[in-house]
């Protein structure tokens, strides 16, 4: 592969990175304009599902193409993250229950997932020196 051939992977993802998230955002900001029709909300609130599974194969794609030692780290990573997603969503909602919060947010829950991702790795990684 040609150093500038190297760089197509990530590009790729960074790309449908960026389209997934537009779209994500752009939906999220259309729903919440008022005067919509229920189909269309219907719509809208559907509209990012394609780009986010094009960005779950792509990420799939990228790790399948990892050493094995770093598929490890990455699925030991994802299995923290996706555990500590689970324990903070459960608490949050009790503190939502108490009235201690406000109604949960999906970015709260996509922001919980990326630290705790972070998290996850670090903690792989270090386990593995």
């Amino acid at each position: 592969m040609t150093k500038q051939n190297s760089h197509l992977p990530a590009r790729a993802l960074l790309l449908t990175l960026c389209v997934a998230t537009v779209i994500d955002v752009g939906a999220g900001w259309r729903l919440v304009t008022p005067g919509l029709a229920q189909s269309a909300r219907i719509a809208i609130a559907l509209l990012p599902i394609p780009a986010n599974l094009v960005l779950i194969a792509v990420i799939v794609r990228t790790i399948r193409k990892l050493d094995e030692f770093l598929r490890q780290v990455h699925l030991e990573a994802v299995a923290i993250a996706f555990l500590l997603t689970g324990l903070a969503v459960f608490v949050y909602g009790y503190l939502e229950i108490a009235h201690a919060v406000r109604p949960l947010n999906v970015a709260i829950v996509w922001l919980f997932m990326t630290l705790f991702y972070g998290a996850g790795y670090l903690i792989a990684v270090r386990h593995y020196r």
